[in-house]
């Protein structure tokens, strides 16, 4: 009883954190609005200036941020559920980079004609499930799976061979090609606009679906091999359905938004810390993801230079990776 008081807690302050980012994304940008006159768009006043400026251009960036952060917070819990290790996460294990690198090679060699025939969203997102696939098979082949820091360290060879893959494709590429994938890859919901985000919703609901269906025994998982096979537990079956539906989510996402560094690594770590919870909570872990990246969302329109908030959630992500793993190494003396 305690503990889900806790966890409803951390899910409410996540939640209260997120709608506050909210509330000032809608207002950040080249014509200010106070929080005030953003309620009073949200309420059906203001002037035309300011509807047109949240409603067609600021809200869908807002959604989708939240989007995003909610997503990528719950596929690291599941991921990190599956592995038995708190340093997995999609982008860590090198399931991003395996789909940012089909988009990327999609993008160079992109012609017109096959756009036409198929919207962007569609292409992409075919491009990034492949390409995330492709590394979970070789995850399972290499590393196993829930076999702890094999798997990572597997995960992070990985996504350093797929990285310089990238950079000699855009090396190779012409520069207006190279330029719009190097864009991509920076990792934005800037662009986004009203039909990415029902793009995104659509992509990442059945995942989430399955995710959470297959995860009503998360806690058992937890528990070494013998303990949860003895409390009923099919291990592989709940492994492999986690591990596809987290998967699922990242390739969505970076089909829509490009790869958003650390979120689903460090959302798990503030949903637990807050919730005082021995293992991440994926409710609680989408609430923290939506609140971090809404924060990333809001500092990246602070700096001057107008930066993509993926650039900020990995010099963030990136500094406490490192806290992480040196936590980790006293914790294993």
């Amino acid at each position: 009883m305690r503990q889900t008081s806790r966890l409803i807690g951390a899910t409410v302050l996540f939640a209260a954190i997120a709608a506050a980012a909210y509330i000032a994304l809608l207002g950040q940008g080249a014509v200010q609005l106070s929080p005030a006159q953003v309620l009073n768009v949200l309420r059906g006043g203001g002037s035309s200036r300011e509807i047109a400026v949240v409603w067609d251009l600021r809200l869908p960036v807002a959604v989708a941020t939240l989007l995003v952060g909610a997503a990528l917070g719950m596929a690291g819990a599941w991921t990190q559920a599956m592995a038995r290790n708190p340093l997995a996460s999609p982008d860590i294990l090198g399931v991003t980079s395996g789909a940012a690198l089909l988009v990327v090679l999609g993008t160079v060699t992109y012609r017109p004609e096959f756009s036409q025939a198929l919207p962007d969203f569609w292409w992409r997102a075919a491009l990034a499930l492949c390409g995330a696939a492709g590394v979970v098979v070789l995850l399972v082949a290499l590393g196993g799976v829930g076999t702890g820091d094999r798997i990572v360290l597997t995960g992070v060879a990985l996504s350093l061979m797929l990285h310089a893959a990238v950079s000699y494709l855009l090396l190779k590429a012409e520069v207006l090609r190279a330029v719009e994938a190097q864009t991509w890859l920076a990792g934005s919901t800037g662009f986004v606009r009203m039909d990415g985000v029902i793009a995104l919703s659509v992509g990442v609901l059945p995942f989430i679906a399955l995710g959470l269906w297959c995860g009503r025994d998360l806690p058992l998982l937890a528990h070494d091999d013998t303990s949860a096979t003895a409390l009923g537990v099919n291990l592989k079956a709940q492994r492999a359905a986690l591990l596809v539906a987290a998967t699922g989510i990242s390739a969505v996402v970076v089909s829509v938004v490009g790869p958003i560094g650390f979120v689903a690594l460090l959302a798990p770590h503030l949903g637990r810390i807050v919730a005082r919870t021995p293992n991440p909570a994926p409710v609680v872990s989408a609430a923290a993801g939506a609140a971090l990246l809404a924060v990333c969302a809001v500092v990246a329109g602070l700096i001057p230079a107008a930066a993509p908030v993926g650039a900020v959630s990995s010099a963030i992500g990136g500094v406490a990776l490192v806290l992480l793993v040196w936590r980790q190494s006293r914790s294993t003396r």
